[in-house]
């Protein structure tokens, strides 16, 4: 039932633990997102799953084999696409992502089909047989995600796929992103600190937070708990006129209200100079468990 298990999920460098306490479970053939701010212990989480760290504590299993203890067969089942990965410059994404798959088993011409296929679906048609050193920061990340979501394994792992994308570059690997869990079949866990792409593409999201799961289910679970039903932007106010909790971001402040009564009320008391209203999003959500507030 379960692609991905952790249980108090633990690393530690000296003094300092990266990971302090995770625990969630994927199930398969679904698309999972961590989210949460730079620094919160994504990248750290997925290095112990791809079996690239050790835990300090707790356990996992991937594809049903223990990160630690059976580590050789976890590899063979998974593919990984850091965040930091550099990909060779002197080949073409056509023949990256070919190889890769030939590394992983395909024949000649099934990887060389398979690759034409990816190449489409992201986009990078008019720049496949160019050398990637030449290619924009954007066009060799998505060439790295092809080749992780053409795998065709059980679990994916793409460490902020989207990093450094246009938006329109965006969309299209989260698209790929989903095409891939519909298609093959794959399990993918991805990490971002941009919660519209978990609302986007997301069954299950787990927050994240200096090291500890705070939050995790579906979507709209996760806003069913937020006590509001839209984000208020104020500016040019005294905070004395707010009896609820907001972020103070200088001319600005972010509080919440339950509806348009409450809206109203609100723009009455602090008569700002401008405001903006929006329904909430997974991003107040995690503003409201998190971030800064008062």
């Amino acid at each position: 039932m379960y692609a991905i298990e952790a249980v108090d999920l633990g690393r530690r460098f000296g003094d300092f633990w990266a990971v302090k306490r995770v625990s969630l479970s994927i199930r398969e053939r679904s698309i999972a997102v961590l989210a949460g701010p730079n620094g919160a212990g994504k990248t750290t989480t997925i290095r112990i799953l791809a079996t690239l760290l050790r835990p300090s504590k707790g356990f996992a299993r991937v594809a049903g084999f223990d990160v630690v203890r059976d580590f050789k067969e976890v590899r063979k089942r998974i593919a990984y696409l850091p965040q930091d990965y550099g990909s060779p410059g002197d080949i073409t994404p056509y023949e990256f992502i070919a190889y890769s798959l030939m590394m992983r088993g395909l024949s000649y011409f099934d990887s060389r089909r398979e690759a034409r296929r990816w190449i489409e679906l992201l986009d990078l048609e008019n720049v496949s047989r160019r050398p990637l050193r030449v290619l924009s920061g954007g066009e060799r990340r998505r060439t790295l995600a092809a080749a992780a979501l053409a795998s065709n394994a059980d679990v994916v792992f793409l460490d902020e796929p989207t990093t450094g994308l246009d938006i329109e570059a965006r969309y299209t690997v989260l698209k790929a992103v989903k095409d891939s869990t519909k298609v093959l079949g794959s399990t993918i866990l991805l990490t971002t600190h941009m919660l519209e792409e978990a609302q986007l593409v997301a069954d299950y999201v787990i927050f994240i937070n200096s090291g500890e799961v705070i939050a995790s289910g579906k979507p709209r679970e996760l806003l069913s708990t937020l006590p509001y039903r839209f984000r208020v932007i104020l500016e040019g106010v005294d905070r004395g006129c707010l009896d609820s909790t907001y972020i103070d971001l200088g001319e600005r402040v972010i509080t919440w209200a339950r509806d348009d009564g409450n809206v109203r009320q609100l723009v009455e008391v602090c008569k700002p100079s401008s405001f903006t209203i929006k329904e909430v999003t997974l991003e107040d959500v995690y503003l409201y468990m998190v971030g800064g507030r008062r």
